[in-house]
């Protein structure tokens, strides 16, 4: 049995996530409503309960087709969609026991509604700390991403320390001398921050040459901390009065996990960003959570990979995508009608194939994926079991 709880019906949406017993952020109310303010499409809760009351639920975003400016030389007849994980978070399918057959029932069921919606195609994003995708291998095609960095809170404070690597060590004991205050600013007291986090925020973008996609409005951050409440917070860096660095974290059960950063380029000597991290993990310990998810890297094991591995080298998880076509025929007249509509080739690398971005890079651009090629340590990541914490699971 299984229902579909739209966005615009937030008080069934939070009674059904409440029933599955489990917390992620991903599939609070207010963060579907913060993708659907974004413009990325209608987010959807997918319910279904088995003949013993057990709960999956599983959040997605659907977006039409028919907005594609190649749609109409597809020869769509009627409305048909596509679905991808939550905007800039992940959609692995939530539940209290998550064993095999009960999801295995509850990917039949789920595919047998999206045949009936015209869903073309679906992408997914597993969370790292799940671990669920093993259990999808035989349902979608599960593709490896990249690693995933998280801090294990479990540890003592001098465990965790001990774990940092050599320079972050150091630069942890120098910051008091070179003047570094941390605060954790949450509430009224964020919103007092917003602005001066937003042009740090635009600074750091434009440093690194980031896609348009990433660049999230003030109006995103505003809504973000009013719809969140005291779920979301910065750990921020003080000099001198003046927030030089700051993480935009999202709090849910036991897990805190790294949103958005900025930091001041003329500050960055200082050790502000080791600072800050450590002294936001101090504090997620402190207040009763058990995992800081850092995430990973933009390409493999890239320098940002190699800054939140050096936090705990021993911390690595898998990112893992999947995806599935449910109308082949339709999938392969929208990618013929993108061949015609840009007069030039796909890379079949990108998925779906016909939300190509003209541009390709190794990033992720309008929802989907591109493929990548194994990395260093890909086969270790892999094999490496998730910790007993990504979940705060009630009985």
């Amino acid at each position: 049995m299984h229902q579909i709880i739209s966005f615009s019906e937030p008080e069934r949406w939070e009674r059904a996530y409440a029933r599955t017993s489990c917390k992620d952020i991903y599939y609070r109310h207010a963060y579907a409503e913060l993708c659907h303010c974004m413009g990325d499409g209608e987010p959807f809760l997918f319910v279904y309960e088995d003949d013993e009351g057990n709960t999956v639920c599983y959040v997605f975003i659907r977006r039409p087709l028919q907005e594609l400016p190649f749609a109409r030389g597809a020869r769509l007849e009627g409305e048909w969609y596509d679905i991808i994980s939550p905007t800039y978070g992940y959609g692995s399918p939530l539940c209290a026991e998550p064993h095999a057959q009960l999801l295995w029932e509850f990917r039949a069921e789920f595919e047998a509604w999206c045949r009936g919606a015209n869903i073309v195609s679906e992408f997914v994003r597993f969370h790292p700390l799940s671990g669920n995708h093993r259990l999808f291998e035989g349902t979608m095609d599960v593709v490896y991403d990249r690693e995933s960095v998280f801090i294990d809170l479990s540890r003592t404070e001098e465990e965790l320390f001990e774990f940092y690597h050599p320079s972050h060590q150091r630069n942890i004991r120098k910051a008091p001398r070179r003047g570094l205050e941390f605060r954790v600013l949450e509430g009224h007291e964020a919103l007092q921050q917003l602005e001066v986090f937003y042009r740090l925020y635009r600074a750091t973008m434009d440093k690194v040459g980031a896609l348009p996609y990433y660049y999230f409005s003030a109006e995103y951050l505003e809504r973000l901390f009013s719809r969140l409440g005291r779920s979301a917070l910065f750990g921020a860096v003080f000099l001198d009065g003046r927030m030089i660095s700051a993480a935009l974290c999202l709090r849910e059960g036991d897990v805190l996990t790294y949103h958005l950063g900025a930091s001041e380029t003329a500050s960055l000597h200082l050790g502000t960003n080791t600072f800050q991290f450590h002294h936001i993990a101090l504090w997620a310990r402190r207040n009763g959570l058990r995992v800081f998810h850092l995430g990973g890297g933009h390409r493999g094991r890239d320098s940002l990979f190699q800054f939140k591995h050096r936090f705990n080298p021993e911390g690595t998880l898998p990112l893992n995508h999947g995806k599935k076509v449910y109308h082949h025929e339709v999938y392969e007249r929208l990618v013929e009608s993108w061949k015609h509509h840009h007069a030039q080739p796909l890379a079949e690398s990108y998925f779906p194939a016909y939300r190509t971005p003209l541009s390709l890079t190794n990033e992720r651009v309008d929802g989907g994926f591109q493929l990548r090629s194994p990395r260093v340590g890909v086969e270790r990541a892999r094999e490496r079991q998730p910790p007993p914490l990504g979940r705060e699971c009630r009985r």
